[in-house]
Order: structure tokens, then sequence, then C-alpha cells
């Protein structure tokens, strides 16, 4: 076919599946479509005539002449068609290279691939967005430039994350994904020249639930997945400041001490949220607790005795005075303090009251200096602008981190709740915490998984905001499959051999390179 029959290049063009322009006009997307089937044809023949016609093409779109546009994208899929030049080939990385890329990934904890996600520490100004319809009056998220300040000096402008397992069991994939994402935006963001550190802190606030045996297990996987935290820290360590400042919100008149009953405190939150849906301007009879303006003296004295054992298990606790007017549930008046008469495996018998997730997450993340408390979205209700999280740390004047939620990790046909699986481990369902027919990582370990190709799973499914991904059991599965395909060495051998001599072919000697299997 000539290069210069523009009839012959508009008929193969058509023919090729171009549109051909429209008597008495072209549309934009006639244009688009001729210039994707002229680059088809270019990638399959990469001719430089094609490709300069393309380039025209591509000028006359952007002056607007759409006929012109057309006429030289089909053109340039003609020439391309006819063409015998070779299409552009993808060139596979020598084995070395690929080998010590795949040793760089493994140093850097399988997060080579990774982006740093979080914002910068510096810009912490508003540390969450405010939500749709919330009156400013309900932001408690904003930090002070004083307050800013002084935990920028503080860390040295470096990302700060933690990872805080409670130790009521041991550790499964969802909590694998957990660390991936700490660590591995601490070492990004570390890479990158920002400074970044992960603290390992245990969430140890129900002596009931937790164990030392958990703790003991907790840090040997940690370890095992190739996470260093700078530090290792407890929030039983900070039990006396949490004290003082509860002291200090009563004395603000921000908590109070109740004595409701757990089924009087459910039918109270019922009447709150019948109110919410009714859009009543304030709340009826029966919605506050009957303790709830005890004046600050009282419930100083009441919270005195609940620390030196006057009390009851249940009979009081220590409540936010938060604001039931809020359409967050989780700002009616929260509970902060109760009463166990258990022995703590950290902290031993030194105290009989304990505080609740809800008041403890918040401020040691504030005293730790945190930059980015990453959470699942369970939290993200209690870590809103306008919930607890914020509200508690801005009565206490202290500083507020950037809280950042994302999807729990679920897989098929698997439990990943510790809750469940501790039921299904004492009721003898399995034969313990490392039965590899669990997905917890003793389990994993057991059945045969190694670290890298738990990393490499969670690097492989990301973090998402969406609640309702489910992960194909295979995903997991191929990750390890992957690995040992590599890694595994297999061999055979020919019993009965036969002696072959060729004899034409080979002028020299030959190696050749196979896979070892």
């Amino acid at each position: 076919v000539s290069p210069a029959d523009s009839s012959t290049h508009a008929i193969m063009a058509t023919e090729g599946g171009a549109a051909p322009p429209a008597e008495g006009g072209v549309t934009k997307s006639a244009a688009k479509k001729a210039k994707s089937e002229a680059e088809k044809f270019f990638k399959k023949k990469s001719d430089p005539e094609g490709q300069a016609l393309i380039e025209q093409g591509d000028a006359a779109m952007k002056e607007g002449d759409l006929a012109k546009a057309v006429e030289l994208y089909n053109k340039a899929t003609a020439v391309c068609q006819a063409s015998t030049a070779e299409g552009v080939k993808k060139t596979k990385a020598p084995k070395e290279a690929k080998e010590g890329a795949e040793e760089t990934q493994k140093e850097e904890g399988n997060s080579a691939a990774a982006k740093l996600l979080l914002s910068s520490p510096k810009d912490n100004i508003q540390s969450k967005p405010m939500r749709d319809g919330v009156p400013d009056e309900r932001n408690y998220a904003k930090n002070t430039a004083e307050h800013l300040a002084a935990h920028l000096k503080a860390t040295g402008g470096k990302y700060i994350t933690r990872f805080p397992p409670e130790p009521n069991g041991y550790l499964h994939i969802g909590h694998a994904k957990a660390m991936n994402f700490n660590f591995g935006q601490a070492r990004i963001a570390k890479a990158e020249g920002f400074g970044g550190e992960t603290i390992m802190r245990f969430d140890d606030t129900n002596p009931e639930a937790e164990k030392q045996e958990y703790i003991d297990s907790i840090l040997a996987n940690v370890k095992w997945l190739g996470n260093e935290p700078v530090r290792v820290t407890y929030s039983s360590d900070y039990f006396q400041e949490l004290y003082d400042l509860a002291v200090q919100l009563t004395k603000d008149g921000k908590a109070y001490v109740c004595h409701q009953t757990k089924e009087e405190v459910k039918k109270s939150r019922d009447i709150i949220r019948q109110a919410h849906i009714d859009h009543l301007d304030k709340m009826p009879p029966g919605a506050e607790s009957p303790w709830r303006n005890t004046s600050v003296e009282e419930n100083l004295a009441k919270f005195e005795k609940m620390r030196t054992a006057q009390y009851e298990e249940g009979e009081a606790f220590l409540r936010m005075k938060g604001d039931l007017m809020s359409d967050n549930p989780a700002m009616w008046d929260t509970v902060f303090y109760r009463i166990k008469y258990t022995a703590h495996p950290h902290s031993g018998d030194k105290w009989c009251i304990y505080p609740t997730y809800d008041y403890t997450h918040c401020i040691v993340d504030s005293l730790e200096n945190i930059t980015h408390s990453l959470c699942t979205l369970e939290f993200e209700t209690r870590q809103a602008a306008d919930g607890p999280y914020y509200w508690l740390l801005n009565a206490l004047r202290i500083y507020k981190p950037v809280t950042w939620e994302y999807s729990r990790c679920n897989i098929t046909y698997n439990v990943l709740s510790k809750r469940k699986l501790n039921a299904l481990v004492m009721k003898k369902v399995v034969n313990g915490w490392d039965d590899p027919r669990l997905l917890t990582l003793d389990g994993l370990r057991r059945r045969g998984f190694t670290a890298t190709a738990i990393n490499a799973f969670c690097e492989q499914i990301g973090v998402t905001r969406s609640g309702t991904i489910t992960t194909q059991m295979h995903v997991l599965e191929n990750c390890i499959r992957n690995e040992l395909d590599v890694t595994a060495k297999r061999a055979f051998a020919v019993l009965r051999p036969l002696k072959v001599t060729i004899t034409a072919g080979l002028d020299a000697e030959t190696t050749l390179q196979v896979p070892n299997h």
C-alpha cells in the first residue's frame, strides 16, 4: 500500500476499526477512538512515520481541528499496519538485578513499593476534618500553636506511630496488617529523610483478660515479622498520670461518679437515641443519669472512695460529662474509670480502679507524642473531630495527634476476632492458639508461612477505608507459593541414565541456566 494514497488509508483504517470522519463534522469521541486505534497498531509495529502522524494528530486535537486529527490518526493506523517494523518488546531485568531488588525489599520490610500516606507533623493544626453539618463549637480537634510547637520540639519533626495491641490473646493476620502499616509508614518517613519511629505499646487496661503469656507471644511475633520498635511501653506505665488527669477533669466539672446499673445505663441511652430520632430540642426525663449534676466536691470524694476500695465492683464508675445533644453516640457520657479487684499482670495489685480504652488511648497517644494514631474503622465515631478522643484532649488542654482509620483485614472462611478465637481455644475446638487451621501468626508459622510472605501479603492488600472488602484466601496462599517457588530447593534424579553424544549444533562448551525445579 502506498503511504501517499490517502483514500486507501481511509479504507484500511475503517476496516481496522477506526471511526471515519462523519459527514458535516467530527465528534471528539470519534477523534479519541481514532487515536486509540492508531496507538494500538503502533505498539504492534513501531513505524517512525506512524509515530510522526500520531504526534501531528495530537497537535491538531489541541488546536480543535478534529477532522484533521482523525485523518492523521487514520493515516498512522494504515502506515503501521503496512509497516515491517517491529513493535517495542518488554525486556526482563537481569536475574542478578531482580535478586538484588528482592533483597532490598526484604531489608525494608516489604514496604519499598509503598508510599508515605500520612500528612506532615508540622501541619497538624486541625488534627481531624470536621463532619458535615457539625457546628464549629463542637470542633475539639484543633491544636493551639503552642501545643504544636512543643510537640515538634519534643519529636524533632519526626513521624511517630504506635502499634498498641491489647495483651488478651495471640496476634493474627489482621495484626500483621496493622504492624505493616504502622511500622511501614515510619520506615518510609525515615527513608525519605523526615525521621520516623514506632512505639510498641501494650494497651493493658483490663486486668481480667490479660496475661504475661500473651505479652511474651506478641513481642516474639513483632520481632519475627522484622519490626523493631524504638521502645516498648505499657498503658499501665501511665496509671498515675491518668489518675491525676481524671482528678483534674473532675475538678473542672467535666466528669462525675455514677451509680447506675448496666440496665439503667442502657435504658437512658435508648431514651437519648429516641430523642435524636424525634429531633427534640432538649432531652426528656430519664435521659440523664441521676448523678450527672452532682457537685464537684462530692464527685471528688466518691472518686477517692473508688480508688481506696470502698465500693463493690459495678457499684460506682467515673463518666465523662459529655454532650447528650450530639448526634455522635460516643459523646453520651462514656465511662472513663471502673472498679476491678483483679491483680494486673504488669502493675500488680497497686490499683483497684482501671481506666477504659476510650479514656486511656487518646491521653497516652498525646503523652507519647504520637504524630499519627492509626486505627481500624470501628473507632471512627470515637475519633471524630466532635468525638470523645478529641473532646477529652481538648478538655485537658494537651496536644492532639492526627487520627487515621482504615478497614480491618477480613479473609474468606476464617475467623479474625480475638474474642471468637479465644472461644475456640477455650472450648478446645482447636488445639491451641498455634493450631495451623487458625490465621494466628503462630498458626501460620506452624503451617509453613514465612515472615516475608506475610509482610508481602500485607503490602499487597494495602489499606483502604472500605469496610466491606473480604480478601480471598488464595491471595494469602499465593504469597507463600511465590516465595517458595524461588527459594525452595528441588531436584530430581535419573536412576538409569543413558549416555547421549551431541555431534552437531554445538561448536563449543555451552552453559545453560534453568530454574531449580
